[in-house]
């Protein structure tokens, strides 16, 4: 605390990890957070701000917010400039982005209005931005005009009656009564806002939301074209050496049994928790994993803890060891025999033995995968220990780098392995020191990997928009390859093969290879094919439609051949440098 306030520097980093873990149960925060809380500052950046969100998940606190939203909405009325960046500001819900813009309107009303204002309601607001409502009378319009009355500069319409109000250009709200204006701001101005699509392109939504999309920045030049190879290509599927059945890799019956009871066991707990559903969630996807990290979850439950779990919110782990303390002799007997069959000699994973052919095997342009530099991803650590360590065991020559939380990252070479920082790992992999890496989700956030040419998802996450940030680490700027491949890899006859069995068919475009997937697929919309695939593709259009306002806006005010750097041929002094980043956006 002593060092926060003496520290005579004027620019701080720092970890979201801090905040989320120094907030008592009365709401206080304590320590460093709090501290921070006491001083004002000129900007704040938040990176990653789909973190700050409403808890979710189960019982009274899932409207709550997280810790971490809590302290924006705090930390916001004390900043003079506010920045939220985030590449997945919506999961499932477009409701999600108003938990962002409220931390944008903390003590700052020009953003969303002040207490009164519809805009705050996203369950009347969300209907008018995408055109699924409208404004019926120039009362209406004035309802949604005046709080907050936008810029002058954004339309005439709004100059006008700015003007004729006699409003100052730093104020954005007005007074006036629809009954006292005069019949030139009712009749004249107020009607032209009737027209459709006005409050589409003007609203709150799309004066404080900057949207740059990777397809759209690649159309309009801005940025190379890579494109992806998704593997298995079932149009081709002789290339595989019958290695897959459809999409999904074949299994055996160690694998079958266990999977089978754990959907039992799920069952069984449904019937007497409210937990049960997310617990379906939890052990039906670690098993589709990895047979490891199936294994090691069951034997977790049956012990009764999933403390060293954090991949699991705390709330969460909270309520499931409790269930877990009270489980019943059926569910018991579902994960001993869990345990029992993915144990036994003959319960080989035909996962890792699919990497090995991928990455040796199956050249693309010339090379090999292994040659081409290539990252393996997975949702939790338990897989990923296991694969980097039988991948160090298979290639003793090559350094197996994994990539993962705090203190949980190694270099494993042949059957040895030492723990190091993180930003070795980068560094290596930078200087093409290291091909091999395998990482977890939770730490692949932030990360440059575009050295790499291949990606292996050997598990996928019911969420597209972590699939996206994986492909993220070697799709960008820097990439040597035109086209980047990318395994995807399931079990047959489980519900992970039935979801991307649906989602594949909506990844077929080469260079926009997730298009407008939901970020996260729900546990409900999984029961049943048909079910999914309608959800699904009612999603595609509402995000669609909700995108294409943010279209109309920049889309035709970007010049891709303007002002391009390696065309100046003038030395820009501080001053030229000043004037042109205070330009607004």
């Amino acid at each position: 605390r002593a060092s926060i306030k003496k520290c005579p520097y004027r620019i701080a980093i720092i970890s979201t990890g801090l905040i989320m873990h120094q907030r008592e149960s009365n709401g206080q925060f304590i320590h460093e957070a709090g501290m921070l809380l006491e001083k004002r500052y000129g900007t704040l950046i938040l990176d990653e701000a789909h973190r700050a969100r409403l808890r979710g998940g189960l019982g009274e606190k899932a409207t709550q917010p997280n810790n971490l939203l809590a302290f924006m909405r705090e930390i916001a009325k004390k900043t003079k400039h506010l920045i939220l960046g985030t590449a997945t500001p919506i999961q499932t819900d477009v409701r999600e982005l108003w938990d962002l813009l409220s931390i944008l309107s903390s003590g700052a009303n020009f953003v969303l209005g002040d207490t009164l204002s519809p805009w705050r309601k996203h369950e009347t607001a969300i209907p008018l931005i995408t055109g699924k409502a409208g404004v019926n009378s120039s009362e209406d319009a004035w309802h949604w005009l005046r709080n907050p009355l936008p810029p002058a500069n954004e339309h005439q319409i709004i100059a006008n009656i700015r003007d004729n109000l006699s409003i100052r250009p730093d104020m954005f709200d007005c007074s006036h009564d629809f009954d006292n204006l005069d019949y030139l701001v009712k009749e004249m101005w107020l009607s032209e806002c009737l027209e459709p699509g006005f409050f589409q392109q003007y609203n709150p939504v799309l004066r404080h939301v900057v949207v740059r999309k990777r397809k759209q920045l690649e159309d309009d030049g801005l940025l190379e074209k890579v494109g992806v190879n998704t593997h298995p290509i079932l149009a081709k599927s002789y290339l595989y050496q019958a290695r897959f059945m459809g999409l999904g890799i074949s299994t055996n019956t160690p694998f079958q049994v266990a999977y089978e009871k754990a959907g039992e066991f799920c069952d069984l707990l449904s019937s007497r928790a409210p937990v049960g559903g997310f617990m379906k969630t939890l052990l039906l996807q670690r098993i589709c994993s990895s047979f490891a990290s199936g294994l090691k979850t069951a034997q977790k439950m049956l012990k009764h803890s999933m403390a060293d779990d954090y991949d699991t919110e705390d709330d969460d782990i909270e309520q499931v060891e409790h269930v877990l303390s009270s489980m019943s002799p059926d569910e018991v007997a579902c994960l001993q025999e869990i345990e029992e069959q993915l144990s036994r000699p003959e319960a080989v994973d035909s996962k890792l033995d699919t990497v090995k052919w991928f990455l040796t095997e199956f050249p693309t342009d010339g090379k090999t995968w292994l040659e081409h530099g290539c990252i393996i991803f997975s949702q939790y650590y338990d897989t990923v220990e296991w694969v980097a360590s039988e991948l160090a065991k298979s290639y003793p020559d090559q350094v197996v780098a994994v990539y993962a939380g705090v203190g949980k990252s190694r270099l494993y070479k042949g059957t040895e392995f030492n723990s190091v920082e993180r930003e070795t790992i980068k560094q290596a992999v930078r200087k093409h020191e290291i091909k091999l890496v395998v990482a977890t989700d939770a730490a692949c956030e932030g990360l440059n990997l575009q050295t790499l040419g291949t990606l292996i998802n050997i598990d996928l996450p019911w969420n597209p928009s972590r699939l996206e940030q994986r492909l993220g680490r070697i799709r960008r700027f820097g990439q040597a390859r035109k086209y980047v491949d990318m395994l995807n890899l399931v079990y047959s006859d489980t519900q992970d093969e039935k979801i991307y069995g649906v989602l594949s068919d909506r990844m077929r475009d080469t260079y926009d290879i997730f298009g407008s997937l939901p970020d996260t697929i729900d546990d409900d919309w999984i029961q049943d094919e048909n079910q999914l695939k309608a959800r699904i593709d009612a999603y595609i259009h509402e995000r669609k439609a909700a995108q294409n306002a943010f279209s109309v806006k920049y889309r035709n005010s970007v010049d891709p051949e303007a002002n391009r750097w390696e065309r100046c041929a003038e030395v820009l002094s501080r001053r030229d440098i000043i004037n042109k980043l205070s330009e607004p956006w």
